[in-house]
């Protein structure tokens, strides 16, 4: 084609110039898509609450200004006292790892918590957060043998996702990851049910207070080391597995 033709009388002409960014309209347009967003914060929220879990969600109150920043530690934290929320749920269950500790139980856990659905329960502006925890409560009512619904921590929380949360580029759910939760005895938290931890001496004074509890299993490694490994109490008259100081 010679640049004689229609549409070419100039080498440097392009021939579909665009005269306006703004001349065609866009999905994605924020000013002009808002009842379309309002739309899918609609289908998210509907459902999560079709299809979801009720939890019982507990909050970690970590304070930065109490805690030991140079270890990164607040001893005296606590959890807030349980609120119930529904969440979406993708739940890998079972996901048990061997060790030279024993078996592992990293169960993990992708959840959707709908923003404005969060507000309403923890107040505007709140958000989750990692270290939060939350129990299965609804999932685990009906276990056999006095279980219940397993803790998940929460690992990681995502407000972007393109190809799972916003579409139009719309914010409406949170994207939560989390795994399942390792307890020791933090207060506000008690630990799975049916699930005895194995503790060292005869009572299990860490969970039921100073008057303590006897345990449902009779090994105690203090005696066993003093009657089949060491017996002080024929030597120096120690009555401590460690010995005397």
């Amino acid at each position: 084609m010679s640049y004689g033709q229609t549409g070419y009388t100039t080498p440097n002409t392009y021939p579909l110039t665009v005269t306006s960014m703004t001349s065609c309209f866009r999905y994605t347009d924020k000013d002009q898509n808002e009842c379309e967003r309002q739309l899918y914060s609609n289908y998210f929220f509907e459902q999560i609450n079709l299809f979801g879990q009720k939890v019982g969600y507990y909050v970690h109150n970590y304070d930065t200004l109490s805690a030991d920043n140079l270890y990164g530690e607040h001893p005296t934290q606590q959890y807030s006292p349980p609120r119930d929320l529904i969440i979406g749920i993708n739940l890998n269950e079972n996901a048990l790892m061997l060790s030279k500790y024993g078996l592992l139980a990293d169960d993990e856990v992708t959840a959707f918590v709908h923003i404005s659905a969060f507000y309403l329960v923890f107040g505007p502006g709140a958000e989750p957060k990692a270290g939060d925890v939350f129990q299965m409560s609804e999932y685990g009512r009906d276990r056999v043998g006095g279980r219940a619904g397993n803790y998940f921590e929460i690992t990681q929380r995502l407000d972007q996702d393109i190809a799972q949360i916003n579409p139009l580029a719309g914010h409406y759910v949170w994207l939560i990851k989390a795994k399942r939760f390792e307890y020791s005895f933090e207060p506000g938290l008690s630990g799975e049910s049916v699930n005895q931890q194995v503790y060292d001496d005869t009572l299990s004074t860490a969970v039921t207070g100073l008057s303590g509890a006897t345990k449902t299993y009779p090994y105690d490694v203090n005696t066993e080391y003093t009657t089949r490994v060491f017996d002080y109490t024929q030597t120096n008259n120690y009555d401590d597995a460690y010995g005397g100081y």
